[in-house]
């Protein structure tokens, strides 16, 4: 075999093992969401992933590395999102705009994930290995305060504090999660638009 059909075994070996990880992710997430972190046992997953029990230890060390590697995917992935929606905006304000309902659509088409972070925020603060998550989270966080910095560059925004922008913004989009995941708010209730709009103009009539 020559070098080249090598690498392009190891290759698709690589891919492989990604899907699976992402297989195993996907159920556990689903599951987390159902049953609950403490009631969700890995069996559970395997059997929904349709893998071994032992194939999950090939990826995670124990339910704990599991939930962790979740949070990590899912905000990575939403990142991503947020990165390829803003590649063909260039207006300041429209892409904060387009980040809050990046979010808020990501929320949508990813209720599990939702409900998981939202029900084991205490597992993610306490745990000794969540350090990588956390800085998914600041790359996000950094995202938007650049933003707001070039909002009050270009004088869409009042001079301020960027990351105080930032952070007022956040309070505001998360406090609607966390009001959808208690079930105080529906779905058809979550308009991203109305946070922005009273987060730039204000709620003076």
């Amino acid at each position: 075999m020559n070098t080249s059909s090598k690498d392009n075994v190891l290759s698709r070996k690589e891919r492989d093992k990604l899907r699976n990880k992402e297989a195993i992710l996907k159920a556990a997430v689903h599951l987390f969401a159902k049953k609950g972190f403490a009631e969700t046992k890995l069996e559970d997953v395997a059997i929904r992933a349709e893998f071994g029990k032992g194939t999950l230890y090939n990826y995670f060390e124990n339910k704990d590395d599991l939930l962790l590697s979740a949070f990590d995917f899912a905000v990575r992935n939403m990142l991503e999102f947020l990165y390829d929606q803003l590649s063909s905006v260039t207006d300041p304000l429209e892409r904060i705009r387009l980040i809050a309902n990046s979010q808020f659509n990501y929320y949508r088409t990813n209720t599990d994930f939702m409900k998981v972070i939202m029900t084991n925020q205490q597992v993610l603060m306490n745990h000794s290995k969540s350090r990588p998550v956390f800085h998914r989270f600041h790359d996000l966080k950094k995202l938007v305060v650049q933003e707001m910095q070039a909002a009050i560059d270009a004088g869409q925004l009042r001079p301020g504090n960027a990351q105080q922008y930032a952070s007022f913004l956040s309070g505001m989009i998360h406090g609607q999660v966390r009001a959808l995941s208690s079930g105080d708010m529906s779905m058809d209730d979550m308009h991203a638009d109305e946070i922005i709009d009273v987060f730039l103009n204000g709620a003076k009539s």
